[in-house]
């Protein structure tokens, strides 16, 4: 019979013994080191498959001799001092490096151990305030201790008035991208099949994968109108005084503040870097006079400037910068994580439509963001498709009409396998494109004239906007 060593303190320590007593058909033997008696529940005292050990676990040679003594599997940590925490760790390594550990923090030390093979810390305030946050009507339920915990396992309550009501649920999931195996309804639960109908009020348990339950999330609870969030609240305007000109500043600005009213985010951030003392920088400065505008003025040179706390710290959803600044810093909006638009030639209240380029790949993860924007922005959306050899696209298209019907928005279908679209719309003006920010595209641009693939390409549509959204953002970062 194997061996699992607890090492104990706490409030939270009792309870959790108290339960692992109550496990039934216990088959392993559990040694309980604990630093007070007080903490140890009397039925333990009296089982046979626990031994108990009273000590002070910060003593590294007490410990060592009931750890070399046995053969333990694994050992659990859980000790409501951050000083004895540390140390009763630091014991355990020293004395048996291979040793797994399983660690409660209630700290936020957990990135001390990130790179250890043997030591997994379990967040108890990232839990609890997980837990809490599923209880908000403006965020899913993830299973964060199920699966990979990513987010592929989602329950979400159906509102009334929900496009999800009264549809069934083969007629929902006929895409394959999620499965809703359960409903909750009334404190009880129903197994569904293709034919279960969803009632307003119902919860749904859904599974699959997370960037299609993120878009489900939205199209359930009906946010669209939601943007910036779920990247963020606030709008960022980007301003480099001695790389752009004039015009270009004004084009940031206009911009910006046309966002600033058209989309749903509470305030606009202006962060100015190497001021130059000049009629437009007297103008950025009474910009401040607004309520919903800030002015960020840097005096210092730009690469001291820390984009990822800045963002952090004033809640940014969307960058707002010029071209040449984009591909200058690319790699650090990269790490953001937030949705970086570049501006074009014409003014952006004059832009007509919303253009998506694809060959079939990504694309679905942008796609809630996508709809999201163009309808904020009154955007009809033109979805052209290149690819001549991929076997799904037929699926891929219809998955973009389904969220059109569930969006209420109109689009176009642009599939003409014999020429580029990148072709055609270079000769196009006015109009917004959306491009996925992936890894693949933080190298040189210089090759982008002789790649096929559709997203390297983007450097020909320059001349207009540009959006790139982040594709594959992780659902604790929402």
């Amino acid at each position: 019979m194997k061996q699992i060593l607890i090492i104990c303190d706490g409030i939270l320590a009792k309870h959790f013994l108290e339960r692992v007593f109550k496990i039934k058909n216990v088959l392993h033997n559990y040694v309980i080191i604990a630093k007070s008696d007080e903490f140890v529940p009397q039925k333990l005292k009296n089982s046979e498959n626990f031994l108990i050990h009273s000590f002070d676990p910060t003593s590294l040679e007490k410990l060592r001799q009931i750890v070399i003594e046995s053969e333990f599997m694994q050992c659990i940590v859980v000790m409501e001092s951050e000083f004895d925490t540390k140390i009763t760790t630091a014991n355990l390594k020293e004395i048996s490096p291979e040793l797994e550990l399983y660690i409660v923090d209630f700290w936020g030390f957990a990135k001390e151990y990130k790179n250890e093979d043997h030591i997994k810390v379990l967040n108890a305030l990232s839990l609890c305030s997980s837990r809490l946050i599923g209880f908000l009507p403006d965020s899913p339920v993830y299973a964060d201790n199920i699966g990979i915990g990513k987010g592929e396992i989602m329950e979400v309550k159906v509102p009334i008035g929900s496009s999800y009501a009264y549809k069934k649920v083969g007629l929902l999931t006929a895409q394959g991208k999620f499965q809703i195996p359960m409903i909750y309804r009334h404190n009880s639960y129903i197994v569904t099949n293709a034919n279960t109908v969803i009632m307003p009020n119902d919860s749904i348990l859904v599974v699959g994968e997370p960037s299609a339950l993120r878009t489900l999330f939205r199209t359930i609870k009906k946010q669209i109108g939601q943007f910036p969030s779920p990247f963020g609240l606030n709008l960022y305007a980007l301003i480099d005084m001695k790389n752009m000109s004039k015009s270009q500043i004004e084009k940031i600005l206009q911009t910006a503040q046309f966002l600033n009213e058209n989309l749903q985010n509470h305030k606009l951030f202006v962060r100015i870097l190497n001021p130059t003392i000049n009629e437009t920088f007297e103008n950025l400065k009474m910009l401040k006079d607004n309520d919903k505008i800030e002015i960020l003025i840097d005096y210092s040179t730009k690469e001291k400037l820390n984009f990822l706390n800045e963002t952090q710290k004033y809640n940014i959803g969307l960058i707002i910068t010029e071209n040449s600044l984009f591909e200058m810093f690319k790699d650090k909006f990269y790490i953001l994580n937030i949705p970086i638009l570049t501006t074009g030639e014409c003014d952006f209240k004059d832009i007509t439509k919303s253009v998506v380029v694809t060959a079939g790949a990504n694309a679905t993860e942008e796609s809630s963001v996508i709809f999201d924007i163009s309808a904020q922005l009154n955007l009809d959306i033109y979805l052209y498709f290149f690819n001549q050899n991929l076997n799904t696209k037929q699926a891929f298209i219809e998955n973009y009409k389904n969220l059109a019907k569930l969006f209420r928005q109109k689009l176009h279908i642009c599939d003409d396998s014999n020429k580029n679209p990148i072709l055609t719309l270079c000769k196009d003006s006015k109009f917004l494109q959306f491009v996925p920010f992936d890894e693949k595209i933080l190298g040189k641009n210089l090759t982008a004239a002789f790649s096929k693939d559709l997203d390297l390409m983007y450097p020909k549509l320059k001349n207009n906007y540009q959006i790139f959204i982040p594709s594959g953002y992780e659902y604790e970062n929402l």
